[in-house]
């Protein structure tokens, strides 16, 4: 047997606390006394001693803290003990007394064993003690309490909510599948949960689920209409949160909006409300003759305007557009019927050039002006209306007063060397001309004209 030294220095004391030994181990002690002039024998050596394991109840809990209450609860946290006492921890037991009583009342009829709990059944506005003991097989440690006394209310937290990576892009979804949106929420109260598109209601295809914890709005089989930005507004007495998430629906477009035919056989249109989630690459145009159930393909094009040649004069025609983009056609949008005939137009004519210098006339002469005229079907005038002003700032008047067939007026009632400026209206069968022409230069009015 090897004896081997327990204290490395020499120790004053008549006593010595041997540390570092295997428990369910026979060991023997001895002793050396040590003066100036050294070591002396050692003692004999004691009884064999078995070593075993002596243990105690833990410390108590650490830093317990209550961090929230609710109208009837309250949620506390605390830290395990510094020491276990030699054995294992096994839990906790939960204690708590409203102010200004003695009695505690165990809120865990046995060991709790996380380092966590909600106290229920507790009284709104009262305050109170709590406490925690640590268990381990020797016993119940000593308790720890919190610091403060605790009164329980509500406590009010502002809104919040979590947007996942997919949502706080643009979400795409493919038409006729369901549009899902969940996001989970938080706040106290428990905030109401408002869901609008583009600032209006959601209709009641939108079916909408909302808990204290989340809300989900699902539409199902979702088409192109379904497609927009969706707003969600979480609000309480603490504040309010605000969302969007926008959704785009993979659909052949809408049909092309304000089909009309334009000069009888040009198209015009719009593009459509929805692109059907894609762009728009392009429009077919499509022609059906009256009497016939037959569409004819026309041609497609990326133009919002199109000139359909090649038509029977007199014959009445319908035409129809349809959008396409990368998901196929859209619906197509109709025409009015229109007769292929040659337009009419309301007759014009243009006095630039006619006077292009001061005209000097003597009182009493003819001023004959030839005015260039146009419209469809060539015009037949039935009359003209002539007016005139002084010069410089006078108002325009009438200045015959029967209807003037030639293109040849005289106007009386001028007056000796004064400026005047005039303009013509004409009339055909087709209707007046909506605005005059344009005002001839000026004319001085002489008395004599020298040779």
């Amino acid at each position: 047997m090897r004896w081997t030294r327990a204290s490395k220095k020499t120790i004053a004391e008549l006593h010595f606390e041997v540390k570092g030994l295997k428990e369910g181990v026979e060991y023997e002690f001895r002793v050396t006394a040590e003066n100036k002039s050294g070591f002396g024998e050692p003692s004999e050596p004691s009884m064999p001693v078995k070593t075993k394991l002596v243990a105690d109840v833990p410390s108590p809990p650490v830093n317990p803290r209550v961090t929230d209450t609710t109208k009837t609860t309250a949620e506390l946290h605390w830290g395990k003990p510094l020491s276990d006492g030699g054995m294992e921890v096994t839990g906790y037991f939960i204690e708590h007394k409203k102010e200004g009583e003695e009695e505690w009342v165990k809120d865990t009829a046995t060991p709790l064993r996380i380092t966590e709990f909600v106290v229920p059944n507790l009284q709104a506005g009262t305050k109170y003690h709590f406490r925690i003991c640590a268990v381990n097989a020797m016993g119940v440690s000593e308790p720890a309490q919190t610091k403060d006394l605790v009164e329980i209310v509500e406590r009010e937290e502002i809104p919040d909510l979590e947007l996942d990576v997919e949502l706080r892009r643009t979400l795409v979804v493919r038409a006729g599948a369901s549009i899902r949106i969940f996001i989970p929420i938080k706040g106290r109260p428990t905030p109401t949960v408002t869901w609008t598109k583009e600032d209006s209601p959601l209709k009641t295809r939108a079916i909408i689920d909302s808990t204290e914890s989340y809300t989900l709005l699902v539409i199902p089989d979702c088409n192109r209409r379904d497609a927009g930005k969706y707003d969600l507004t979480l609000e309480n007495a603490a504040g309010k949160k605000t969302a969007s998430v926008v959704v785009r629906v993979l659909d052949s477009p809408g049909p092309p909006l304000n089909l009309k035919p334009k000069n009888s056989v040009s198209l015009a249109w719009t593009k459509p409300k929805h692109d059907g989630g894609s762009r728009v690459t392009g429009y077919v145009i499509e022609a059906q003759k009256k009497g016939t159930d037959q569409w004819a393909h026309v041609t497609t094009v990326k133009t919002l305007d199109f000139t359909v040649k090649n038509l029977n004069e007199n014959e009445e025609y319908i035409f129809r557009i349809m959008a396409v983009n990368s998901s196929g056609r859209s619906l197509p949008r109709v025409s009015k019927p229109v007769v292929i005939k040659e337009q009419s137009s309301e007759p014009e004519f243009d006095l630039r050039g006619v006077c292009q210098k001061t005209v000097i006339a003597k009182a009493g002469d003819d001023i004959k002006v030839e005015v260039p005229v146009s419209g469809r079907p060539n015009p037949t005038i039935t009359g003209y209306t002539v007016e005139k002003r002084d010069l410089p700032s006078g108002r325009w008047m009438r200045a015959n007063f029967t209807n003037i067939i030639e293109t040849t007026f005289t106007i009386s009632g001028l007056t000796q060397d004064e400026s005047y400026e005039f303009r013509v209206f004409a009339r055909n069968s087709a209707g007046a001309v909506s605005n005059p022409s344009d005002p001839s230069d000026p004319i001085i009015c002489k008395d004599d004209i020298e040779e």
